[in-house]
């Protein structure tokens, strides 16, 4: 028999060779494909939280002072995204836009679900994107009201930072808001005022004394409505890590920033860069209003317009690494572990689990819809009316509500009301379809968000007509209550929105026709119960009682105590 011929392969690795033969070609083959695998995997996982990917990897491992000032050089670096133009990865400095500029960013930045300008100043503005020129005659939407606008709000004054560039137009503090208000906070610090001596519409934004306890300062500060204090908090936390370096305590910034202060050496205090008294404030902020979805959109918006991201929102709680209960802890941005709902800076606000202070009520508890699903229920007051809110429209007494326009009229599709309340799926075929309140001036618009319309009135006849615009004529509706019976009517003809049981629909009548009722959106969670971490779906948020974001099922998952939290609108129970 012949002898085997054995071929030997020779593969050079770095200063030596190895020989293999055929078999051996064939494993080794399957080593580096199955290495190359895990390279892909290793790679996959290793990403920051909302596409940020590598972006915060220079401040691994680091911990308080350190990562404050890592996370400093990383925002005024370099960034990488992904150009749908392009449509390619490009890689880009951090450079903020023109002043002039910030109205066309507004537009990606800061616009509603209606297409109005998400105003964090007000509740009863409706201004569109061109809404900026003008006069303060007066909040925006209040009555009498001709030319009021809004403008660009440095939520960190300009002053403090004598007008400098690039903090002047930086998107990541300075937002639209109302000019009547904005006017009033003047460059007043923000805080807490327990005896307010002016506010805006309906007390959502207040002036006066600083009642922060502990506060040196006891002058007059600006307290914005409790729903936005977290995204201000998070607009401070960014403008003290970014320009740490920079003068922020011009002006009546000392009495919150250190800017540009120096300690006893000589030396610059970046750390903390903030007085005691707001830094601890700002921090209860956060924990008390939670990273929203409109930050998280914001927060994408801005990073493709100034190549930079605010990681305040990219990572919820990352202000306790740096000044706070984790700050000997290292920062991982690929594995991060979201600080415990409880704040040391805020001890009266601590709902321990294992011992709640206010425990809910299961009683009480709107239950939670099965998926698409959406709780609703009959509002029977104009107090009841939230801009910006979704509300179906119904005919309680012929169990119908409004769907779809058909030819300027609105279909009718099946709904049975319970006590004022009903569970269901919403703009889709055979569901009522839902429309968003707003105001345009005193009157208020609804919103078809599926068909993207305005509900309108624009003609002497039983129709329901569509407008593209808030302003167009017959776009704007008086709503008002007799019982549980809302009054929706145009003022345009006297025509009333009503429903016709003889000609089944929803349309507009000067005529007495079946009457028709509001129902609110709302935001719910079921009764306690038990649910496995393994059951949830990824990256679901898992929050306190307080409504505090705690981490997520995939990113970040928290160390939690027994009692109970709420996973994806659901109440958990960890024993």
């Amino acid at each position: 028999m012949a002898d085997k011929l054995i071929i030997h392969f020779f593969v050079h690795f770095g200063d030596f060779f190895v020989s293999l033969s055929p078999n051996n070609i064939i494993a080794m083959k399957r080593f580096f494909i199955i290495a190359f695998m895990a390279m892909l995997a290793m790679s996959a996982f290793s990403q920051g939280p909302n596409n940020s990917r590598e972006y915060y990897k220079p401040a691994d491992g680091k911990k308080g002072k350190a990562l404050k000032s890592a996370l400093h050089d990383i925002l005024t670096g370099y960034y990488t995204f992904y150009d749908k133009e392009q449509k390619r990865d490009v890689t880009k400095e951090f450079s903020v836009v023109s002043y002039a500029g910030l109205f066309d960013a507004y537009e990606d930045t800061d616009l509603r679900d209606d297409g109005k300008i998400w105003d964090m100043y007000s509740n009863i503005t409706n201004y569109s994107i061109s809404n900026h020129t003008g006069s303060y005659d007066g909040e925006g939407g209040a009555p009498g009201t001709t030319r009021s606008m809004y403008n660009r709000e440095h939520s960190v004054p300009a002053s403090w930072f004598n007008d400098k560039t690039p903090m002047y137009s930086d998107l990541f503090h300075v937002y639209p808001t109302d000019g009547y208000i904005n006017n009033m906070r003047s460059n007043y610090p923000f805080g807490e005022t327990s005896n307010p001596t002016k506010q805006s519409s309906g007390g959502f934004s207040k002036l006066g004394n600083n009642s922060v306890a502990g506060a040196e300062y006891k002058d007059k500060v600006f307290e914005p409505n409790d729903i936005y204090k977290g995204d201000f908090a998070r607009s401070y936390f960014y403008m003290v890590t970014c320009y740490q370096d920079s003068v922020l305590n011009a002006s009546n910034g000392q009495y919150v920033f250190y800017g540009t202060t120096a300690d006893s050496n000589g030396n610059t205090i970046v750390y903390p860069g903030m007085k005691p008294w707001a830094l601890n404030m700002f921090i209860k902020w956060s924990h008390n209003d939670a990273v929203s979805d409109k930050e998280v959109k914001r927060n994408n918006a801005v990073s493709e317009l100034q190549f930079n991201r605010n990681p305040f929102i990219d990572y919820p709680g990352l202000e306790e690494y740096i000044w706070g209960s984790m700050k000997d802890v290292a920062f991982s941005y690929d594995n991060y572990v979201v600080p415990e709902g409880t704040s040391p800076y805020d001890p009266g606000n601590n709902n321990d689990p294992d011992n709640p202070t206010n425990p809910d009520d299961p009683g009480s508890i709107t239950p939670t819809p099965a998926e698409g699903e959406c709780v609703y229920k009959r509002v029977s007051s104009v107090s009841e009316l939230v801009v910006g809110a979704g509300y179906i429209i119904v005919c309680e007494s012929e169990n119908m509500a409004m769907a779809q326009n058909d030819n300027d009229i609105r279909k009718n599709v099946s709904l049975t009301t319970s006590n004022g309340t009903v569970t269901t799926a919403v703009n889709t075929s055979g569901k009522p379809y839902e429309v968003t309140l707003g105001k345009e001036g005193s009157k208020y618009t609804l919103y078809d968000t599926t068909e993207k319309v305005y509900l309108a009135h624009t003609a002497k006849a039983n129709k329901l007509h569509t407008a593209t615009s808030a302003s167009a004529t017959g776009a704007q509706w008086e709503i008002s209550f007799s019982g549980n019976d809302a009054i929706i009517k145009n003022p345009n003809y006297d025509y009333r929105l009503q429903y016709n049981k003889s000609a089944p629909r929803f349309c507009c009548y000067s005529s007495n026709q079946t009457p028709v009722q509001l129902y609110k959106r709302q935001e719910s969670t079921t009764p306690v119960g038990s649910i496995s971490l393994n059951d949830a779906k990824p990256n679901t948020v898992i929050y306190d009682l307080q409504g505090r974001r705690l981490g997520t099922t995939a990113n970040g998952m928290p160390r939690l105590k027994k009692g109970v939290y709420v996973l994806g609108k659901r109440k958990m129970v960890v024993k």
